[in-house]
């Protein structure tokens, strides 16, 4: 049986092509933000910080980087 095989840079090409997404664990975003969990999950709850997202498998959750990003410029911006 031969096996199938993919030109080198096709995959190359395909992250190239498509956005970065990256998806963050809490305690990563517990790391970036200096934030305690209780402290995250309040704000979500105010509306005031980014909203996790469900994982495959329904129990696991993460944040996207790129909103948690936008959150610190946020909080950058309202300091001035």
């Amino acid at each position: 049986m031969a096996a199938i095989t993919q030109h080198p840079t096709a995959k190359a090409e395909i992250f190239a092509n498509s956005s970065q997404i990256r998806f963050i664990r809490k305690r990563e975003v517990m790391h970036l933000t200096g934030l305690p969990s209780s402290t995250i999950y309040d704000l979500m709850s105010r509306d005031l910080f980014p909203k996790s997202i469900k994982l495959a498998g329904g129990k696991a959750v993460a944040w996207s980087l790129s909103s948690i990003q936008a959150w610190q410029q946020q909080c950058l911006a309202s300091q001035d």
